[in-house]
């Protein structure tokens, strides 16, 4: 008996394959059906019957309706969603030297995260710069910077809380950790300009410092925004700046600023040449250390 089914399949494949064959039709009968001929017009109706040659539809004021399938437009599918990537960021880094009768080198790199969802917006970056002279540090900065922000549906406002902290060797203090929390809002939000300002307030603390003019901690407000301009495909212009009067005991501000224009190497690269400039102004620095500490850079980054 299993022998005699062995030698059987053979012919009931052959038998099945002589059988005809329609391919799976994206149309499906007693359904509403809406096509597209060639010359752009449209019939609708309930679809009745549909062969390889010709679809059979019963249009409510023309009747039955005969039509060629080579006088429609194929179906096309739908293309496909892109799903939104909620984390975006960039890295980037500058080296520049000299050497003669002074050797120089100066070394910047950054770091951004975004990330952005329904329910809010996180972005962090942190920033480190070194230069030495002679193979001696002339700077060495840290500073890094956490911001959360919640959206509001249907309101450009958004509420926000921030971290920060930052270390500067040649300060009369080891470091200088700050949190803030207030109110955002959205003044501009295309792909063309983002422009939103910032304000609120906070506690900022100094640590280490042996300078009686220095305060450990101040209660300060912040006044700030920042505007992204994407100029075109593959030029960026960003500014940022932050100020925090000092609200107890009053008198003085300390402040971040940060201007950059990035251009890619190509439309479709992730590479990316930056130049800018970042400024951190603190008037409460101590005595015979600069209030002012710039910066300028230009480098190479990668966006991801």
């Amino acid at each position: 008996m299993r022998a005699t089914i062995v030698r059987l399949l053979p012919c009931l494949l052959l038998a099945l394959l002589a059988l005809p064959v329609h391919a799976q039709d994206v149309f499906q009968e007693g359904k509403p059906i809406t096509v597209e001929l060639m010359n752009g017009d449209k019939i609708s109706g309930i679809l009745q019957s549909a062969d390889t040659n010709n679809l059979v539809i019963m249009n409510d004021i023309l009747g039955k309706l005969t039509i060629p399938r080579a006088a429609m437009k194929p179906p096309t599918a739908p293309e496909p969603v892109k799903p939104v990537e909620p984390w975006t960021g960039s890295f980037d880094l500058s080296l520049s030297g000299s050497e003669g009768n002074t050797d120089t080198q100066i070394f910047r790199t950054e770091l951004d995260i975004k990330h952005d969802v329904d329910e809010g917006v996180d972005t962090f970056v942190a920033i480190y710069n070194r230069s030495e002279t002679d193979n001696t540090a002339t700077e060495e900065k840290f500073f890094t910077q956490l911001r959360h922000e919640w959206k509001i549906k249907e309101s450009k406002w958004r509420p926000f809380v921030q971290g920060s902290y930052e270390r500067n060797q040649f300060t009369d203090y080891d470091a200088l950790y700050a949190a803030a929390a207030g109110a955002a809002y959205q003044f501009i939000d295309t792909p063309e300009h983002k422009v939103q300002g910032r304000l609120g307030g906070g506690l900022s603390h100094k640590s280490g410092s042996d300078d009686p003019d220095v305060d450990d901690n101040t209660v300060e407000a912040l006044v700030g925004g920042d505007w992204t301009w994407q100029i075109n495909e593959i030029s960026k212009f960003f500014l940022y700046t932050d100020v925090y009067p000092a609200i107890n005991p009053s008198g003085g501000f300390r402040s971040i600023s940060r201007v950059s224009y990035e251009t890619k190497v190509a439309p479709d690269s992730p590479w990316y040449l930056k130049a800018g400039v970042d400024l951190f102004h603190d008037s409460n620095a101590g005595e015979g250390t600069d209030k002012d500490d710039w910066n300028y850079y230009l480098g190479l980054g990668r966006a991801f």
